[in-house]
């Protein structure tokens, strides 16, 4: 174990599909809560913590411990270090299926009997770690055990391992140690905006290497998760010689001309440009000096590549709303307080029970969930920032109706925006332009949350008390959901709300599996890492969450804006909950009615 804390929960999990649905298990288990989320821009600087080698323990346990630590990093000399810890014979022997890595979870200390040369431990897979940094999660994460047999050689020094499970294993504390999260990033189809994709980078890697490996792995084309979702680097794209160490701040990449199709296309050069840029961002260089086939090389430098992210673009501090009374009404603190609510005449903004407002440059997009007599009915508009639009209504099917979200938006006035709703437990997609309901195809029933990523190609999901990740595909059949990976979270048992707290993190709330209590926990998507936000909020399970997005140039992939609703009294999350009351709207009530609480908090994004 290294100096941070990480508490371990343990509660089933069952790796059979649903049929019909999401890919989505039926059962979830909890991992390790780590520190905290960390800043998001390599430095350059990172390097590995000290290993342990084979003579830095006796311990037959911790010596253990030790070895699962040994293939982490580099993957090419990952070989090389596991046998330093193997005996003569069993490295012989040790023969891997695959160069992949397993990453796992232990679920005990390693079982050591007296006087027994046999260590025993049981470990939880978390997934597997290819070489181009892919994290892929296990398709079963039940607890398995694994066999060690350790003891001393005659006329050596310390322990070796004389038996070994014949696969590449570290332990997740492993993978936090010796990695670097990094965020490569490809375009969606539209080529609005970038949307990034988590890999692991070996902290043993020579700075001066980094860029090479990284853009070998643009190259190679997005992670299985995003899959079709985004649009890889152009058939045929190679570097042309390696990528030199940055030189005075500045970063020079050659790639081959089939990069850039046609090579005099400047959109495209510039696309790539920008993509290049966000994916090596780091503090080594400032200027990049890009090649490409027999063009001449061209210097970039600045920040204005910045707004291809659409993290990035949000406004630094969010416009709040909730619904009170069966109203929008905008917070007190925010900005614009005094304005009217984007979009909503006086007659539309009624009997609204749940709301969902974004922006896309001049544009605004509203969306309500209203009770209209005696059922719920769905409305939804366009238009320009400080004008108001008559809304269209939709009918929606039976069921109990979630909360709008808005996922992918435009500026063009011709092109409609595209959300997505829960209805008795399924998703379905709607249109600013007041288009019939569509279910989302590929996303399965037992739905009760869906919150979109800033990039609106992502979607976390709660479906039967589980969390989901899964990409968004657009095309003539309307929106479909790629195939969803369920996200091991802990200490939760029971996974209630979520939303995202950055382009790479999600805030969720749930049931504590240590004791019988709500609590709030900052994790990667990928669930490798987690954080507590709020340890303990009472008993009342929490219905609704949101967060406004930490900017990824922020510091930081935590939000600092997140409110709740449990038992239909809403909350601000700071150091402690903090009970949203009608004294936070920004224009005053007279005479509040009595019983009637604000609720449903929101953001413009």
């Amino acid at each position: 174990m290294t100096g941070r804390l990480r508490m371990v929960l343990a509660a089933p999990l069952v790796a059979a599909l649903l049929a019909g649905g999401c890919g989505i298990p039926d059962s979830t288990e909890v991992q390790r809560v780590g520190p905290g989320p960390s800043t998001g821009v390599s430095t350059g600087g990172d390097v590995a913590p000290t290993r342990n080698d084979r003579l830095a323990s006796s311990d037959p346990s911790t010596f253990v411990r030790h070895y699962l630590e040994a293939a982490a990093g580099d993957p090419n000399t990952a070989m090389e270090r596991v046998k330093q810890f193997l005996s003569s014979t069993a490295a012989s022997s040790f023969k891997p299926a695959a160069a992949e890595v397993r990453v796992i979870h232990l679920v005990d200390t390693p079982l050591v009997n007296p006087g027994s040369v046999d260590v025993r431990l049981r470990a939880q897979t978390v997934g597997v770690l290819n070489p181009n940094g892919i994290l892929d999660p296990a398709a079963d994460g039940s607890a398995q055990e694994y066999s060690f047999t350790v003891s001393s050689a005659a006329a050596q020094s310390g322990l070796f391992v004389t038996k070994a499970p014949d696969v590449l294993l570290i332990s997740d504390d492993a993978l936090d140690d010796f990695y670097e999260r990094r965020k490569l990033y490809f375009w969606n189809h539209d080529y609005t905006s970038l949307v990034p994709d988590v890999r692991y980078l070996p902290r043993d890697l020579p700075s001066e290497q980094q860029p090479n490996e990284i853009i070998k792995w643009l190259i190679a084309g997005p992670s299985p998760s995003l899959g079709n979702a985004v649009e890889p680097l152009p058939e045929g794209t190679m570097l042309d010689g390696n990528v030199p160490a940055p030189s005075d701040q500045k970063l020079q990449i050659n790639l081959s001309g089939q990069a850039v199709r046609p090579p005099d296309d400047p959109a495209k050069l510039e696309r790539l440009r920008r993509q290049l840029m966000w994916s090596l961002r780091s503090g080594q260089w400032s200027t990049l000096e890009l090649k490409v086939g027999n063009q001449n090389s061209i210097e970039y430098t600045g920040t204005d590549y910045f707004t291809s992210n659409a993290a990035y673009v949000l406004p630094a501090t969010p416009e709040r709303f909730l619904v009170y009374n069966g109203q929008v009404r905008r917070m007190a603190g925010s900005p614009n307080g005094s304005d009217p609510v984007p979009l909503l005449r006086p007659e539309d903004n009624r009997f609204v029970r749940a709301a969902g407002l974004a922006g896309s440059g001049a544009r605004r997009f509203a969306a309500l969930v209203v009770n209209s007599g005696g059922r719920e009915e769905l409305r939804v508009g366009s238009g320009a920032a400080d004008g108001q639009v008559a809304l269209t209504r939709v009918r929606l099917p039976k069921g109990t109706t979630g909360q709008p979200v808005w996922a992918i938006t435009s500026a063009e006035p011709d092109v409609p925006a595209i959300g997505l709703l829960t209805i008795g437990g399924r998703l379905y997609s709607f249109t600013s332009d007041g288009s019939p309901l569509t279910r989302v195809d590929g996303a399965g029933d037992g739905i009760s949350t869906v919150a979109v990523a800033p990039d609106g190609r992502r979607v976390a999901l709660v479906s039967r008390g589980r969390l989901f990740v899964a990409a968004l595909s657009t095309g003539g059949a309307g929106v479909r959901m790629l195939s969803a990976e369920q996200i091991l979270t802990a200490p939760l048992r029971q996974v209630s709300a979520v939303d995202w707290s950055s382009e790479t993190w999600l805030t969720v709330a749930g049931a504590r599996a240590d004791k019988n209590r709500v609590a709030i926990f900052e994790m990667t998507i990928d669930g490798s890492f987690v954080s507590q936000r709020l340890a303990d909020i009472g008993t009342e399970s929490v219905s609704y969450l949101t967060a406004y997005p930490a900017r990824p140039v922020s510091g930081t992939d935590s939000s600092d804006t997140i409110a709740y609703v449990a038992n239909g009294d809403a909350f601000d999350v700071l150091s402690d909950p903090v009970r949203i009351t009608v004294q936070d709207l920004a224009v005053a009530v007279p005479n509040p009615p009595n019983g009637v609480k604000p609720t449903a908090p929101f953001f413009l994004r």
